[in-house]
């Protein structure tokens, strides 16, 4: 028989073994706890972070091209023909659909009242053994002026041909021709990098294109001159419209107009 001090000793012994052990799961636990938010961790920081990328791209490889000219000298029927090149609209509807024109006025006046723009992609090719490059490698040491000798000059027979095909978006802007819708062919050339100008080979210059020239230069932009309806130059004059000029008259109208636009 035990006497009762001896059971609380064995009590309380078996308490504190308990309480040992138990006190030693939850060590154990936490161990385990932290070991998974660690390695948790580490498989978070070994994954890579995407990066989103854009559909258009970088601003090197993006021009704002506006179409200027005189009413009724062929700017829409151009945009027409550029959009087609990238296969929005149909051979066969370009120059008649009109495409830029989406205002209902427009359509029913056939004129453009409000500038409207279209993202269109252009590729070209750079030579990759170009002649800007062999100039560059002239400009160094006497040895090197002849294309090096040895693999430097195998090397550039063998890139001879060879072009590197870049992406650019133009952003085409189709302007109004008519003087009373001047403010947003202003807006147009502001935003622009540079200007398409249209002129008919037969009415030639008219006042609204030398004041479109005007605000061109004012802007600090280059036009790049497109002759448009030439055909009318050898057309049956009268109720044809054409002039009815042969080869050598044509050739001279076709010289004073660009004259006449350099001056």
């Amino acid at each position: 028989m035990s006497s009762p001090q001896q059971q609380q000793q064995s009590s309380t012994s078996s308490s504190l073994s308990s309480g040992s052990g138990s006190g030693k799961d939850k060590e154990d636990d936490g161990k385990q706890e932290q070991s998974s938010t660690s390695s948790n961790k580490t498989k978070t920081s070994k994954t890579p972070k995407t990066k989103s990328k854009s559909i258009l791209p970088p601003p090197s490889r993006t021009r704002l091209v506006t179409i200027v000219a005189h009413v009724d000298h062929g700017k829409t029927t151009l945009a027409d023909n550029l959009i087609e090149s990238n296969g929005i609209i149909s051979e066969r509807l370009a120059g008649s659909v009109r495409y830029m024109d989406s205002l209902a006025e427009e359509q029913r006046r056939g004129i453009t009242m409000r500038a409207s723009s279209i993202g269109l992609r252009h590729s070209w090719g750079v030579p990759k053994n170009g002649h800007h490059q062999r100039r560059r490698r002239r400009g160094g040491n006497g040895g090197e002026k002849k294309g090096g000798g040895g693999e430097k000059g195998k090397e550039n027979k063998g890139e001879k041909g060879e072009k590197d095909v870049r992406d650019l978006v133009i952003h085409l802007l189709d302007s109004p021709g008519h003087v009373d819708f001047s403010p947003e062919v202003t807006a147009s050339l502001l935003l622009s990098d540079t200007a398409l100008l249209v002129v008919d080979a037969v009415e030639g210059l008219c006042a609204r294109t030398h004041s479109i020239l005007r605000e061109s230069y004012a802007a600090r932009l280059v036009p790049i001159l497109i002759v448009n309806k030439v055909d009318r130059l050898c057309g049956v004059a009268g109720g044809g419209g054409g002039m009815g000029l042969n080869e050598a008259e044509g050739y001279l109208r076709l010289r004073g107009l660009i004259e006449s636009v350099n001056a």
